[in-house]
């Protein structure tokens, strides 16, 4: 099947502007966001890419990856919000057309640009796809093995070939550790288990990975870990074994094992819905020995991360992204190909889906008209996928797909922008304005001895503002005799004479001294 250029660059008329519209206006207040955007800052500052380091200590806990990435489009663009994002507004564009570009032969091009569309244009696409975390950046390397290991394994491959699957395993294990083995090597070997059973696992083995493969797959995943190991160990193990044990066994973010279906709908709205006619209707379609093997692959590889999830302990909304591209296709594919009933259902709630978002637009809008003056002129940008689609008369876009992608992403857009506003998720920002200069000894509250401070006070500032305990604060005034504080709760301390300068929100700037 040809590809057709034109529904691409409708596509890209969409993508564009639903990832860049106000990508910078929004502070940085989440705390992963935080923490990657603060580290790149300190990288970029002090020259040292090796050792990354969080409001001047170590964080070794997380792949390096995400931090040399941001610090390059900081040498790019500067230090500011839309820097920070911009790896990941990258890494979302270059997995709708990966997606796209390798589902076109395989499913058509209306499946393909639909399962492109429903990547990106879904409450945790925009979500993820938007923000300087690292999960974007490892949802690109875990589709791209995936689909790279499938052709593998259909076609068999060069060297050179294998040595790419190998290569993008590991740049995914650089991006964020473990998931981006795991996902694609049980949902490939899963699948050669079906295709060919007995010989499933030889066939797999033999197929995907090759000497030079796995040379480059362990040079590129474990490399830098060796490097660290050799250079700081001791704070290496106590590093990496402390986020084993986050992750997988202490459960700072346990949840139930339903906790994924239970904010499925929610997760991958306006999309998520469709799940339950699209598998009714895949069910069918295989018992008439009509689904596409690709289908059956994506079903295959949303059971392996629903089952890995699952019974991991803790559960994030953004491991949910995960879902995305076996969920994209799964749909992409239904919506061009489901006839009869389940088109008559779609139309239903994609007719009552934009109805109920521009009326929550009007309401948001209503409720505070300035904001809306200032932000209608940037929505009207996408007016233009629409415009293109009439101009290019493309017909292998789906009109009522790309309607529901237009308004879900304007409703996004205009929520995130009034939502943002807020002022405990400005208040870092506002009070670094606010801050003395760097000739002043500035420290920020430690709430215990795990967390290493709030680093986007740090960002904003432009340096570090190393974090302090209370315990700490007589033996630090005594060697001082006067510093300045950031915290939510000035102490009441004997002997020590607290001054408030200023607030911001919840955040307040003392002045400490000792009392003579």
């Amino acid at each position: 099947m040809k590809t057709s250029y034109s529904s691409l660059l409708v596509m890209l008329a969409l993508l564009l502007p639903a990832l860049l519209i106000g990508l910078g206006e929004r502070p940085l207040y989440k705390i992963q966001e935080v923490r990657i955007a603060e580290t790149a800052r300190e990288m970029v500052v002090s020259g040292d890419w090796l050792v990354p380091r969080y409001n001047g200590e170590l964080r070794l806990q997380k792949p390096p990856l995400p931090y040399w990435l941001t610090a390059a489009s900081y040498r790019l663009f500067g230090v500011n919000e839309t820097a920070t994002r911009l790896p990941a507004v990258l890494f979302g564009l270059l997995s709708a057309f990966l997606l796209t570009l390798w589902s076109m032969p395989r499913l058509g091009a209306r499946a393909a640009t639909n399962a492109g569309l429903v990547l990106v244009v879904s409450f945790i696409g925009l979500r993820y796809f938007r923000s300087g975390e690292a999960d974007a950046i490892l949802l690109f390397f875990i589709a791209a093995a995936c689909f790279v290991g499938y052709d593998l394994l259909e076609r068999g491959g060069e060297a050179r070939r294998r040595m790419l699957f190998g290569l993008l395993l590991g740049l995914g294990f650089l991006s964020k550790g473990p998931a981006a083995l795991a996902i694609p090597l049980l949902t490939l070997l899963s699948w050669s288990l079906l295709q060919r059973r007995g010989a499933g696992v030889r066939q797999f083995l033999q197929n995907c990975f090759s000497l030079p493969g796995l040379a480059v797959l362990f040079l590129v995943a474990f490399g830098w870990y060796a490097w660290l190991l050799a250079t700081l160990p001791d704070a290496a193990q106590y590093f990496i074994g402390r986020q084993v044990d986050e992750t997988f066994v202490s459960g700072t973010h346990a949840k139930p094992l339903w906790w994924y279906p239970q904010h499925f709908f929610e997760f991958f709205a306006p999309w998520g819905i469709l799940l339950l006619p699209a598998g009714w209707w895949a069910h069918r379609q295989r018992g008439q020995g009509s689904l596409p093997p690709v289908i059956r692959f994506a079903w295959l590889w949303l059971a392996v991360v629903f089952v890995l999830l699952s019974f991991t302990v803790n559960k994030q909304m953004q491991y949910a992204l995960l879902f995305a591209p076996p969920l994209s296709l799964i749909l992409g594919h239904y919506l061009a190909e489901a006839g009869g009933g389940f088109v008559r259902f779609n139309r239903i709630l994609f007719w009552l889906f934009c109805v109920a978002a521009l009326a929550a637009m009007g309401y948001l809008v209503f409720k505070n008209k300035s904001a809306a003056l200032e932000f209608l002129p940037w929505l009207a940008l996408l007016a233009l996928p629409l415009v293109s689609y009439r101009l290019l008369n493309t017909r292998v876009l789906s009109f009522p797909v790309l309607l529901v992608a237009v308004v879900s992403a304007a409703l996004y857009l205009y929520g995130e922008a009034n939502l943002s506003k807020e002022p405990h998720k400005t208040a870092a920002k506002t009070l670094a304005a606010q801050l003395p200069g760097p000739e002043v000894p500035l420290y920020q509250d430690r709430p215990n001895d795990a967390k290493p401070g709030d680093g986007a006070i740090s960002f904003y500032a432009g340096r570090v503002i190393p974090p302090v305990a209370a315990k700490d604060l007589p033996a630090l005034l005594e060697q001082r005799g006067e510093i300045w504080l950031i915290t939510e709760q000035p102490p009441a301390l004997e002997g020590i004479d607290v001054e408030l300068v200023t607030s911001v929100d919840e955040l307040n700037l003392c002045r400490l001294r000792r009392k003579p």
